[in-house]
């Protein structure tokens, strides 16, 4: 018997009920998070739609708004193909090269400005790029110019004043030269030390006196009374070739003062010195020597103190030498406008005498007379701000810097920019080596800690971190671009019209004379590249390798032997290690301690350099009275008319009009004696190699070919010539 099987009833299925939006909400994510999200809701907005009713059990229907957008978003419909490609043409790439090149052209017609028909140029030239600037024209168009004329151009050279009036030429345009800034202009103050955020904070300040005046008419000794030092017996050729600043306390009027004394040098080589001597100072006392009187560096002098706006002071020294004539110097200091005090005019004049100190009380009374008269004062409390007087490189303390804080209180470990240069101050020291640790307006100093050695005559600023300083030292270096590429091209090659002329093979080419010079102190080198810049380098240029201050170096001499370049040292002597490496490279290390000494040796080097001209020199005239002799033997019987005729000097034979012959006198006899000399109205035998068509009735010509060395001004004579077929 089968047993019926058991049949179980299955549960009926249910669908679960929907949740609703309001759940649903929590778990969506936040609206724009998804791709395209806001893109597809915001175009959803815009288009007519069904609105969705959602009926919910136990509830009230309600109806979905247009806020409610951003929960109904959709995944991007993705279209068959990607995106459609579009074929290229040729045609449509030259339209688009037509229409760039359209947009270029407008571009440079909006910024272009109108052409100029004349501009000026100054001595120090123009670089190209800022010449075709000035023209209006394309650089390569310049270069293009000089190129048709046999003459080639880089597009980073700088080209001298004549030679830009050349280029200009071609393109119709007048070069002018720039006017000539006065003798005094470097002299001028431009900075302002005291701001109208100081007022509330001026205090009284020493006064700052530069002394200044021409070479040898008792500056430094008229100091040295003053500080009860010896300063002018240490000078090389008894004469200043630096800055001295000197903080120093004097008595006037029963009161103690002090006074910051600058030593300016008197030698026509140090103008830029005297000028920033000037630059910074309060008062300015001239100094004239009663049996000199008024000369050149004193007038120049007397420009700076004048540009400057500053009080001057005259101080008539060396009374006590015979030949002293003081009212002739008053007189000639009329010329300079400056008019004594008793003549009714308003400048001080006292007669001192600087070795037995006699007006010397009277001088300095004078001088803070006049410096209660200007109310002087600055603002301590500030960061100090000043300039750089001087600087050099020290063989323990690294660059050395001598400054005058005219602003502000510097102290050690403030952060210093002074020009390209910047660093913590590590040290400082006054003018007696003694080490202090602020300095306030006024005062004159020397520090340590910059990371090289700054340019004489920049002012120096203090920054609250060696970032901001550095980023200051950044921007001098950019601004100063321009002028360090003209320095480098002044050095051999900025093209002027004498390295031009030198083009021709006629010509002599343009030489060059490298040189490196090292100096105690950055403004001495200033001073020797202003010296030499004054010789004539129309045919020899000066190139400067190196300019700089500190030790002569090995590295100073492989530079030298490697450019075959003279090795200069001022106020420096070479170690002994160096002097045998110079030795074993064949370097001649020149040294010098009187900076004129560098203009002369320099100068003959130059001389050295250019090529030796033959210059004939007339010996006498001589006349054929008979021939003798035949075929190659023959001979010329002649009288001396004129001066002599020599063995083996030139000789040139005319017939008439007619040159003859050219060439050597070989043999000459007297009485058949072989003589090397005939002298005026005696007869003799000669003869001449190659030569043997004597006739009666010839005319020689004897002479002498000398070679001679020219001079640079001879040279530049020449140079000129030269220059008339270019212009």
């Amino acid at each position: 018997m089968v047993k019926a099987a058991t049949c179980y009833k299955l549960p009926e299925l249910m669908r679960p009920e929907a949740p609703t939006l309001r759940v649903l909400e929590s778990l969506m994510p936040p609206p724009g998070s998804l791709p395209g999200a806001a893109a597809l809701a915001a175009g959803a907005r815009g288009r007519n739609r069904a609105q969705l009713v959602e009926v919910v059990d136990g509830e009230e229907a309600f109806e979905l708004d247009a806020d409610d957008d951003e929960f109904l978003v959709k995944a991007p419909v993705k279209k068959r193909g990607g995106k459609r490609k579009v074929k290229v043409t040729a045609e449509m790439k030259r339209k688009a090269a037509a229409e760039r090149k359209r947009g270029r052209e407008e571009d440079a017609r909006a910024n272009m400005r109108d052409k100029e028909e004349i501009f000026e140029v100054g001595d120090e030239g123009m670089m190209l790029e800022d010449l075709a600037d000035a023209l209006q024209e394309e650089p390569s168009e310049l270069v293009r110019a000089l190129f048709m004329k046999g003459i080639t151009l880089s597009m980073n050279q700088v080209l001298d004043k004549n030679t830009c009036k050349l280029v200009a030429a071609e393109f119709d345009v007048v070069c002018v030269d720039k006017e000539e800034a006065k003798m005094g202009a470097a002299a001028a103050k431009t900075t302002e030390f005291n701001t109208d955020a100081d007022i509330d904070e001026l205090v009284p300040r020493p006064p700052v006196v530069t002394v200044m005046g021409h070479v040898d008419h008792g500056k430094t000794s008229l100091l040295d009374y003053i500080r009860k030092a010896r300063v002018a017996n240490g000078e090389a050729g008894g004469i200043t070739q630096g800055i001295g600043a000197y903080n120093t306390s004097v008595e006037v009027d029963g009161e103690q003062r002090t006074i910051c004394f600058l030593d300016t040098p008197g030698h026509e080589a140090f103008s830029a010195m005297r000028a920033r001597g000037a630059k910074v100072t309060d008062v300015a006392i001239i100094i004239v020597a009663a049996d000199d009187g008024v000369r050149p560096q004193t007038r120049e002098a007397v420009s700076h103190a004048q540009a400057a706006g500053v009080p001057i002071v005259v101080a008539i020294n060396k009374i006590d030498k015979p030949g002293a004539d003081i009212e002739r110097v008053k007189q000639e200091l009329l010329e300079l406008e400056l008019v004594p005090e008793e003549w009714g005019g308003t400048t001080p004049m006292v007669s001192v005498s600087a070795k037995k100190g006699t007006g010397v009380a009277e001088l300095l009374m004078t001088v803070c007379y006049l410096a209660e008269e200007q109310s002087l004062s600055a603002n301590p409390n500030k960061a100090a701000v000043g300039t750089v007087i001087e600087a050099h490189l020290d063989r323990r303390k690294g660059p050395v810097a001598s400054l005058l804080v005219q602003a502000g209180t510097l102290r050690v470990g403030d952060v210093v920019q002074a020009g390209s240069t910047y660093g913590k101050v590590r040290s400082m020291s006054n003018d007696l080596g003694e080490t202090i640790f602020e300095a306030g307006p006024s005062i004159a100093l020397q520090l340590s800690g910059l990371d090289s050695v700054p340019d004489a005559g920049e002012e120096f600023k203090v920054y609250a971190t060696e970032a901001d300083a550095r980023e200051a030292a950044a921007s001098s270096i950019l601004r100063n671009r321009s002028q360090r590429l003209s320095d480098m091209s002044s050095g051999g090659s900025m093209v002027t019209l004498s390295s031009l002329a030198s083009l021709d093979e006629d010509t002599e080419a343009m030489q060059k004379l490298n040189l490196v010079i090292k100096a105690d102190t950055i403004g001495v080198t200033q001073a020797i590249k202003s010296a030499l810049s004054a010789l004539p380098q129309e045919s020899v240029t000066l190139r400067y390798l190196l300019m700089g201050a500190g030790d002569i170096t090995m590295s100073d001499v492989d530079l030298a032997a490697a450019s075959e370049a003279l090795l200069v040292g001022f106020n420096l002597e070479p170690s002994e290690a160096v002097a045998v490496h110079a030795k074993r490279l064949g370097v001649t290390v020149m040294t010098y301690k009187v900076i004129y000494n560098i203009v002369d040796d320099i100068k003959a080097a130059m001389e050295g350099k250019l090529r030796a001209v033959e210059e004939k020199v007339p010996l006498g005239i001589a006349e054929v009275k008979a021939v003798f002799g035949s075929g190659k033997r023959k001979v010329a019987g002649c009288v001396v008319i004129t001066g002599r005729v020599q063995k083996g000097a030139r000789v040139t034979v005319t017939r008439g009009k007619r040159v003859m012959h050219e060439g050597e006198l070989t043999s000459l006899r007297r009485n058949k004696d072989a003589v090397d000399e005939v002298s005026e109205g005696t007869e003799c035998g000669l003869g001449c190699d190659g030569f043997l068509q004597w006739e009666e009735g010839d005319k020689l010509e004897v002479y002498l070919m000398v070679s001679k060395t020219r001079r640079l001004e001879e040279a530049k004579a020449d140079t000129a010539v030269a220059l008339s077929s270019l212009m």
